[in-house]
């Protein structure tokens, strides 16, 4: 079984519940949807130049070497690649704690059904970070619903404002959850103003519970910089 690997870099994680932790991260290529704000476009398309190809064996090896056990599965969108419930697993047997970045689109049920029919139980070892693709990602209607049910207390729900208009639809979509997972709120970079989004967070008493996310990459880098 092998894998197209547009990225693998050993860094801190720049956002999210464990950001400043360092980390393994995979990005694997391709992606269904097309945001307005992608920031990793090189990773749309399995285009023949764009990625390498690694062997499952491989990537677990290069794994086992880190001294710390974290990894960010991430891309494009990880869960749109063939063979990815089977590397989350191995990767999970060999004592990894895994963060998935999925674009909240793709059905999580074949991952956990997968788990499910190998007997394993991942915990709080596997955890998601799903978007919810607001207005201006251009993408909302291509959001899986029934994926936000399935979030657990560990799981991240990630909004990233762009408008004002995102900020009425994401209040929406907090009030309507049934599950409880961890709530996290960014800007698109440099298109909307954070001292509002705080006051945003500040006023509203539905947001009360949820934390403003900065990505710490694109401060402590150049904010297109890759593999960082």
């Amino acid at each position: 079984m092998e894998f197209k690997i547009v990225e693998i870099f050993d860094s801190i994680e720049g956002e999210g519940k464990r950001t400043g932790a360092p980390a393994t991260f995979i990005r694997l290529a391709g992606c269904n949807l097309r945001c307005t704000y992608c920031d990793t476009q090189y990773a749309l398309e399995a285009v023949d130049d764009e990625y390498k190809t690694m062997q499952l064996d491989e990537l677990l090896a290069y794994l086992k070497k880190r001294h710390y056990s974290r990894v960010t599965l991430t891309g494009g969108e990880p869960l749109s690649t063939a063979g990815v419930e089977v590397l989350i697993h191995r990767m999970l047997l060999q004592g990894n704690r895994v963060n998935i970045e999925t674009n909240g689109s793709i059905d999580i049920s074949f991952l956990l059904e997968y788990l499910q029919n190998m007997q394993y139980d991942p915990g709080k070892e596997l955890f998601f970070t799903m978007d919810y693709k607001l207005p201006s990602s251009g993408v909302t209607n291509s959001m899986h619903m029934p994926n936000f049910t399935k979030l657990r207390q560990w799981d991240v729900l990630k909004f990233v404002v762009g408008s004002d208009q995102d900020v009425s639809s994401m209040v929406e979509i907090v009030q309507t959850l049934t599950s409880k997972p961890q709530i996290y709120i960014g800007a698109v970079h440099g298109k909307y103003d954070l001292k509002k989004l705080v006051t945003i967070i500040l006023d509203i008493p539905e947001l009360k519970d949820v934390k403003l996310q900065l990505q710490m990459h694109k401060i402590i880098w150049n904010a297109d910089e890759r593999g960082v």
